[in-house]
């Protein structure tokens, strides 16, 4: 019992080095200022994406706040472009639009005036759009109806309009997007619009300004060498060729063909589902290097 109790006073009786002492303050230092630092990382990005949140919606409620911003650093293009979202939702359809709004940079009367043209048109291509999608559905619900079926019939067809915008490529002297407008229920209304602006006069880039005055002969002869190249190394099928030779193919483009142009500077000619080539090919696209 006695050695029990002394073994008890030795232990009781041990001095604590001052080194334990210094290390042991210096753990619980480094562990609370790892803990502060943690949580100010975390109000950090708690913060940023408050401010992600509101710096959007003020995009796509306020115009003189989109300009404003339209100087920060990071936008360094002539021109910056921002997204209003405008969603609907009833028992009948759903339509999401992505609209791309243009503003000038650096108080740019000319480009400003250029923003509000294109601005002006892409709202008003919207706006049919939308109307137009609007009444071939309230068309095809009547129908609908009227050949038997039911309202909760229809809602579950989950129809639905999307409006929705590509940057292609973009400079200080040019600007090239797309404008997609498509119904799911019904092919026939998918339609692209394409923008090739000239920023430095408004004027729309053409096929000529980018490959000169023999334009169509050089555009034909691409696109001809590519059908033939996609036709013997993919199997690709176009009309006018092989299976189906006897439907009309692509014979030549004109000073109306779509196109855009890509981050290489080359136009890019696009035909739609079913225009040249069996609905299954999809849309095509040709590029035409210069």
């Amino acid at each position: 019992m006695k050695k029990i109790k002394d073994a008890k006073n030795k232990y009781e009786n041990i001095k604590i080095p001052n080194e334990l002492n210094k290390n042991t303050d210096n753990l619980i230092k480094k562990y609370y200022f790892k803990r502060k630092f943690k949580l100010k990382v975390k109000y950090f990005y708690l913060a940023t994406a408050s401010f992600l949140v509101i710096f959007i919606t003020c995009i796509n409620v306020s115009k003189p706040f989109a300009k404003a911003i339209s100087n920060i650093p990071f936008i360094n293009n002539i021109v910056s472009i921002f997204t209003i979202q405008k969603n609907t939702d009833d028992l009948d359809k759903k339509i999401n639009i992505e609209q791309p709004k243009l503003f000038a940079n650096n108080q740019n009367q000319k480009i400003e005036n250029i923003s509000k043209k294109i601005n002006k048109e892409i709202e008003k291509i919207i706006q049919n759009y939308t109307e137009k999608a609007e009444k071939n559905i309230a068309d095809y619900k009547k129908a609908f109806i009227e050949t038997g079926g039911t309202e909760e019939e229809f809602k579950e067809k989950n129809i639905i309009v999307d409006v929705s915008y590509e940057i292609k490529s973009q400079s200080d002297k040019h600007l090239s997007l797309v404008l997609n407008a498509n119904e799911n229920w019904n092919n026939k209304s998918n339609i692209s619009y394409f923008y090739n602006i000239n920023l430095e006069n408004g004027k729309n880039i053409t096929l000529e300004d980018l490959l000169g005055k023999n334009y169509i002969n050089i555009t034909n002869e691409s696109i001809k060498n590519q059908i033939n190249e996609r036709i013997n190394k993919n199997g690709d099928e176009f009309f006018g060729y092989g299976n189906i030779s006897d439907i009309e193919g692509f014979d030549s483009i004109s000073k109306n063909s779509k196109f855009y142009i890509n981050k290489n500077g080359n136009p890019v000619i696009f035909f739609e589902k079913y225009e040249i080539a069996p609905g299954a090919m999809g849309n095509l696209e040709f590029e035409i290097k210069r």
